[in-house]
């Protein structure tokens, strides 16, 4: 299992930034498709990195197709986000 920290946050979203547009997904479009992509693995938490792109492509994704390390970063950085807004939650409970 790898660890990080949340410091790394920033590095993994701009590696997966780099990835996505190097297939043609801009800034703006990236948060739609992280958003799209973290239901796809909310649903399939154990899917391969072909058929999460098919999923993908169904919902007009079309030109996206996820590598493995695209997969993996994209994992580590919903997980960081699902983590970050947890623990808000936790610290706010009055």
């Amino acid at each position: 299992m790898a660890y990080y920290s949340p410091a790394m946050g920033p590095d993994i979203h701009q590696l997966l930034l780099d990835r996505l547009q190097q297939q043609g997904i801009n800034t703006e479009e990236a948060s739609a498709l992280l958003r799209d992509l973290s239901k796809i693995l909310e649903s399939s938490p154990g899917i391969d990195p072909a058929s999460a792109s098919s999923k993908l492509q169904l919902l007009g994704w079309n030109g996206v197709s996820l590598d493995y390390q695209s997969l993996q970063l994209a994992l580590v950085w919903i997980d960081l986000i699902e983590n970050q807004i947890k623990g808000k939650a936790f610290l706010n409970t009055d």
